[in-house]
């Protein structure tokens, strides 16, 4: 099945301002995405309002416009409506597939009959999303293409995103009710991982685990994206899982998105190399007793530590976050 993306992509562009061929994005609601006159992604979100004032939004790759009427046309049918519309930059094409994955999920929150003001409210929260591509990214490509792996390789797909950190400055890349997780790759042939002390102490009660991924980029490899894709795929439409994990990726890659997004690595390879062990096998410094030391960050090679072998080591991942 194709992406909502590529469905894109092979739509026309828009000839005429205010017409456009369409993909309707939802049987309850008059939502669609359509290509605009200079081949940009746009959103058109059907509004039940009276048109009044509503001033428009304008950030450095999006710009919003309220009460526009345009004619849609699906399959040679064409209908009219008054929308509120959602742009993306054309000179910005390396974001218009982020664009449309971020906004897609976000437009099942509008009630069958939106109003302005329920537009509005949607369209701030995904305003503040897409503030993140301006700021510096949260997480090397590296790190985060790690985590989505972990996450593709567990049985239960939603239990594992809300497992997932929202705030890469979290303690832990993975919290359950009875397990935590660390996230752990290299890029090359060296099982070299830089740790936080705070990072191998579990709560009390949790059990605690490492993943130790080694990375090797490949051009045909996998990328974030693939991944992303692939977990989206089995959220069963989860709209607030949905969100999570795209604005998980987002605010990862932040404003060098372009360049992060290039990368792409063996999936064989990090099939292969994935260990599992217990925070509690990883060496590690003693506890300072001067309390004037709030933490203390190492680096470690795990190379000669006994781990579970990439057979059973999928199996040890499900295993946290299975009640």
């Amino acid at each position: 099945m194709s992406t909502l993306y590529e469905q894109f992509l092979r739509l026309p562009q828009a000839q005429l301002e205010g017409t456009f061929a369409a993909i309707q994005l939802s049987q309850v609601r008059r939502d669609f995405l359509a290509k605009d006159r200079f081949g940009a992604p746009v959103f058109l979100l059907h509004d039940e309002s009276n048109s009044t004032f509503t001033p428009g939004v304008t950030l450095k790759t999006i710009k919003v416009q309220y009460h526009v009427v345009c004619q849609i046309e699906i399959d040679k049918k064409k209908t009219d409506g008054k929308f509120a519309l959602i742009f993306c930059d054309a000179n910005t094409p390396d974001l218009h597939e982020l664009f449309t994955s971020c906004v897609a999920p976000a437009l099942a929150r509008l009630p069958e009959s939106a109003q302005t003001s329920d537009i509005a409210t949607l369209v701030a929260a995904l305003l503040d999303l897409f503030r993140a591509m301006n700021a510096p990214g949260r997480k090397d490509i590296v790190g985060l293409w790690a985590e989505l792996f972990v996450i593709t390789l567990m049985k239960d797909t939603a239990d594992a995103v809300r497992a997932w950190h929202a705030n890469p400055y979290e303690r832990f890349d993975f919290s359950s009710s009875r397990s935590v997780l660390e996230v752990k790759a290299s890029h090359g042939s060296h099982r070299v991982h830089e740790f936080s002390l705070h990072q191998l102490q579990p709560p009390s009660g949790k059990r605690g685990s490492v993943a130790s991924l080694l990375l090797r980029s490949e051009v045909d490899g996998v990328g974030v994206l693939d991944l992303a894709y692939q977990i989206e795929a089995l959220l069963n439409g989860s709209i607030d899982l949905r969100e999570k994990l795209w604005s998980n990726v987002v605010k990862a890659l932040g404003s060098d998105f372009t360049g992060k997004l290039d990368h792409r690595f063996s999936l064989a390879i990090a099939s292969k190399e994935l260990r599992v062990l217990g925070m509690r096998d990883v060496p590690a410094p003693e506890q300072p007793t001067d309390t004037r030391i709030s933490d203390i960050r190492f680096r470690v090679d795990l190379t000669n530590i006994p781990l579970a072998t990439h057979d059973n080591a999928s199996q040890l991942l499900d295993a946290l976050f299975t009640v």
